[in-house]
This record gives structure tokens, sequence and C-alpha cells, in this order.
């Protein structure tokens, strides 16, 4: 049997933002895929390909800056203001 009286209760679950990043790169990709394959290529000259790379590049650095954003806030919550 198990002592349920001394238990303390759990703190609830909250979504990690990494989670949500890479969920949002995987459907990125998969509306990639997508497109690629309802699209013909074959007229997309060099500088629209890297120019597409870089903006995904763009995306993936706002979305770490956006998840050191939430981390720091979360953090000064956490911390007591001693002051």
């Amino acid at each position: 049997m198990t002592d349920t009286a001394n238990t303390t209760p759990l703190a609830p679950l909250t979504p990690r933002i990494g989670t949500i990043v890479w969920g949002g790169i995987l459907l990125v990709v998969a509306a990639i895929a997508i497109f690629a394959s309802q699209v013909d290529f074959g007229d997309a000259t060099p500088a629209a390909i890297v120019w597409s790379v870089v903006g995904f590049g763009a995306v993936l650095v706002v979305a770490g800056i956006i998840a050191a954003i939430v981390r720091a806030a979360r953090k000064d919550k956490a911390e007591p203001d001693l002051g």
C-alpha cells in the first residue's frame, strides 16, 4: 500500500518553449515539403534558394531570441526581490 497522507502536490505541468519551437520548425519543414511537391522549382534561381535559406535562418534566430527572453523573464520571477 502507498502512503498518500505525506505526499506533496505536484506543480502543474507547463509546456516547454523548446518543444513549441521545435514543433513549429517541423510544421514549417512539412509546409515547405508540401509546397515543394506542388510547385515546379525549375525556374528557381540560386539567389532565390539562398534567400529562402537566409529567411529560414532568420526565423530560427528570432525563435532563439524569444526563447532567451522568456527564459530570462521566468528566471527573474523565480528569484526573490532582496532589495
